[in-house]
């Protein structure tokens, strides 16, 4: 028989943010967050990625679930359904949901931005609330991955508990996608952006999960831009009353 689940990862790309507080992106480009969980032997049992699109002060969020089948021999094959489009405008504070990433979508769902946690889905990328670090961080050496230098710093977010873990972040200071920094006041401090983190349980040697952001381009294609271009004219034509 074949065994499938289906996990649409809410509670590990959703986060708060705060509407009030959200700042602009600049230029256009995209940028892909990863989530891994390893076994005891660091090999990866679970992946899942989310895909942004950005443009100014809107973002596109390509959200996914998880569609894991293992056959009679044992053999797992996973793929990543499509669950929806999610359109952000971060001036009028509004989102707007599609099936397909075309100009000639239609929305399916518009809201107001919620002041905490999406309900549904979605990473709230721009949140100056969640997560934040909590309690004393511990600075360790600096290291060099790919040619580029990074900060490392040992830390629990807050709602953590220090006793049973703790995670290792790594910093950017190259002034590269502040925007999408995984954890923003602390960063702001150092003047650095979070673009990855590993997740460690005490007592073990190897991370048990991780989140990374990946810069995939600086600029967008012509489908792209002329998608922001509707989807942004739709929003003006179809306001959220507040």
């Amino acid at each position: 028989m074949f065994r499938t689940q289906i996990i649409y990862l809410v509670f590990l790309i959703s986060m708060q943010f705060s509407c009030g507080t959200a700042n602009h992106l600049s230029n256009n480009g995209i940028i892909q967050l990863k989530t891994l969980f390893y076994n005891e032997d660091g090999r990866a049992t679970f992946t899942h990625y989310f895909k942004i699109w950005y443009k100014d002060s809107m973002a596109i969020e390509e959200i996914t679930g998880v569609n894991s089948v293992t056959d009679t021999a044992n053999i797992t094959t996973v793929t990543y359904p499509l669950i929806k489009y999610r359109f952000i405008d971060l001036r009028s504070e509004s989102l707007y949901d599609y099936k397909n990433f075309s100009d000639t979508a239609s929305i399916i769902h518009k809201s107001p931005l919620p002041d905490s946690l999406m309900l549904d889905c979605g990473w709230s990328f721009y949140s100056q609330k969640a997560p934040t670090i909590q309690g004393i961080s511990e600075s360790l050496t600096d290291t060099v991955i790919g040619n580029l230098d990074y900060k490392r710093v040992k830390f629990n977010f807050t709602g953590d508990d220090p006793t049973t873990g703790f995670l290792i972040g790594y910093f950017r200071c190259d002034g590269k996608g502040d925007m999408f920094s995984i954890e923003k006041n602390y960063s702001k401090k150092i003047n650095c952006t979070m673009v990855k983190y590993f997740d460690y349980k005490i007592g073990m040697a190897r991370p048990f999960a991780s989140k990374e952001v990946f810069y995939i381009s600086d600029t967008l294609t012509k489908h792209e831009l002329k998608v922001f271009e509707a989807w942004e004219k739709n929003a003006k034509q179809n306001p959220i009353k507040k």
